[in-house]
């Protein structure tokens, strides 16, 4: 009889990625962001859910890939949807996601304070700071 590997140990986690950081390189992803939200999931995530651009999501992706871990990209419809595509976007990666992984940008906060707003709905949440790249989470009281 065989037996099929099972990641799950409790409740799923489906984390979502908001935001992009272009300036951002594979060593800083692992050490800064990967390596220390694993420690603190405990785990390797189910899914992860992502915006199909941008080079932070693809140094994400690639990850997920070689961990085995189900990857779903999800794409701004810039034509139909014009300047509404990526708050589109954005809500289906919140909608399915369990946990929330945030890219703060530098000249907008939108994404921040999407953060903060799922945090208090009692999502687990998590911040990338961009200058210097750090990473936090959002706790609520």
């Amino acid at each position: 009889m065989d037996f099929e590997e099972t990641r799950i140990v409790g409740k799923p986690i489906y984390l979502g990625i908001l935001g992009i950081h272009n300036q951002i390189n594979k060593e800083e992803i692992h050490e800064k962001i990967l390596h220390p939200l694993m420690s603190v999931l405990g785990r390797l995530p189910d899914k992860v859910i992502l915006p199909s651009e941008g080079t932070s999501s693809a140094y994400i992706s690639i990850w997920a890939e070689r961990n085995n871990i189900h990857t779903q990209c999800v794409e701004a419809d810039w034509r139909k949807f014009q300047r509404k595509a990526a708050i589109l976007r954005d809500a289906r990666i919140v909608k399915e996601c369990t946990h929330l992984l945030t890219f703060i940008g530098i000249r907008s906060r939108t994404n921040e304070q999407t953060a903060f707003r799922h945090a208090k709905k009692g999502k687990q949440v998590f911040l990338v700071e961009p200058n210097p790249i750090e990473l936090c989470e959002i706790v609520v009281e």
